[in-house]
């Protein structure tokens, strides 16, 4: 459900999306032509159970296109953001592919009209998520969410830097010997 307000929070309009099984969405960003881009799940489109879901819509919600990404298990997608190229970058998970199970982060790189143009994985043997992603300033991108193949506890914060195309330079974890885990970057 993508909801349009003014400055002071009334419904200019409103447009949904999805089909006959459960659609949810994590994240949308303005895009630069003034329309929107938003990421999450679909278990009514795609390959698996479920599958990450992009979707570009025009300035009044209007859908442009849509593309899934996923295999046979469950992908979801948590964050999204328009890159300098006028792409997007997405992070979520994914148990389709990777390292471990049951998931791995997934960092998928899309050209301006969602065609993925790579993916990364990241993780190890057990449970690795990632909650949000942004490009930084030298154009690669830091991810943050949390894992549970490495660091001190069941689970801990988990930063990932990469460069450009995704591949990793370098990773930080924090925490203790409880939960913990990072929700935005």
């Amino acid at each position: 459900w993508l909801v349009k307000t003014n400055s002071n929070g009334v419904e200019e309009w409103n447009q949904t999306f999805g089909g006959s099984e459960n659609d949810e969405a994590y994240s949308v960003q303005q895009t630069t032509d003034g329309g929107y881009i938003i990421t999450g799940y679909t278990r009514s489109y795609g390959n698996g159970v479920s599958d990450v879901w992009l979707i570009k819509t025009n300035s009044q919600g209007i859908e442009e296109w849509n593309q899934t990404f996923g295999g046979t298990d469950w992908d979801m997608g948590y964050s999204v953001q328009q890159t300098s190229d006028n792409g997007f970058i997405l992070v979520g998970y994914t148990s389709s592919f990777g390292n471990g199970e049951p998931n791995d982060v997934w960092l998928i790189k899309t050209d301006s009209n969602g065609d993925s143009l790579w993916t990364k994985t990241f993780g190890g043997s057990s449970s690795d998520l990632g909650f949000s992603v942004q490009q930084t300033v030298d154009s690669g991108y830091i991810i943050a969410g949390y894992t549970q193949s490495y660091g001190n506890g069941s689970g801990d914060v988990w930063l990932v830097k990469t460069n450009s195309n995704g591949n990793e330079e370098w990773n930080q974890t924090f925490g203790g010997s409880e939960f913990d885990e990072a929700s935005s970057v």
